[in-house]
């Protein structure tokens, strides 16, 4: 299986894991669009694509704007005619108490993280039906699955991701449309990381560049049964992908039970 001719959609796209997603997908033969609210990121994608003779269309953007995202969908649409795969990326943190942590911090967080997935799987969700299925990717992370202190609204927005991701793995199925979570599954030298990461994590890190083919894997497989579940992309780069039995339904980690 693999991605040459389809198209893909990587939201969050300007650096980190999304830039390396972005190009990634590209080199393996997709026609990617690279969203970022982030202009002069998206020049310096642009010009690493160009330099390997990549398809890589960039589009600024902000994704927890409605109004937006209505126009990057019929952008592609117009382009394109179809989506294929769309990754969920998008995604900001802010490591604060909760006393400190305000209504416009919590509001950024959530509309970057939870209302951006929202947003642009609702958009897209009528053209896969048309054209017969697809596949979300929507990114999460173990913040997803347990708390961490100082990180109420990261959290929060996580638990949500992957609790849409379940919810719409469901009501999806009967059209062919199916929604993963995948958490990076190693810790990764990021923007989001160099703020976050203690000099115990700094240790271990790798580039992104080393989990994004993890994302190609996924993207690739036309098989129905990943709908639903939780990956990890660093060992679907390193292993490909694995048997069913060995990766979790999002809803057995949240209920604490075995997949």
């Amino acid at each position: 299986m693999s991605v040459r001719g389809k198209v893909a959609l990587v939201t969050g796209a300007g650096a980190g894991l999304g830039r390396a997603v972005a190009l990634r997908l590209a080199a393996d033969g997709a026609s990617v669009v690279a969203v970022s609210i982030e202009a002069a990121e998206l020049d310096e994608v642009r010009a690493a694509a160009a330099q390997d003779g990549l398809e890589v269309h960039t589009v600024e953007a902000d994704v927890g704007d409605a109004a937006r995202c209505a126009e990057v969908t019929q952008e592609l649409l117009d382009r394109h005619l179809r989506l294929d795969v769309l990754v969920n990326n998008a995604g900001v943190i802010a490591v604060k108490p909760l006393e400190e942590t305000s209504p416009d911090v919590w509001d950024r967080v959530l509309s970057t993280n939870l209302r951006g997935a929202y947003l642009y799987t609702r958009a897209f969700v009528p053209s896969m039906k048309e054209f017969g299925g697809g596949l979300v990717i929507n990114v999460s992370s173990a913040s997803g699955i347990k708390g961490f202190v100082d990180e109420s609204a990261y959290c929060a927005s996580k638990f949500g991701l992957e609790g849409l991701t379940a919810a719409l793995a469901l009501e999806l199925e009967p059209s062919n449309i199916r929604l993963v979570s995948i958490s990076p599954g190693a810790p990764m030298r990021t923007p989001m990381s160099e703020t976050t990461y203690d000099d115990a994590a700094r240790c271990s890190w790798i580039d992104p560049e080393e989990i994004a083919p993890g994302f190609s894997v996924l993207a690739a497989s036309d098989e129905a049964w990943i709908s639903g579940r939780r990956f990890d992309a660093y060992a679907l780069a390193i292993h490909g992908m694995p048997a069913p039995e060995d990766v979790p339904t999002i809803s057995s980690l949240h209920e604490g039970l075995d997949a």
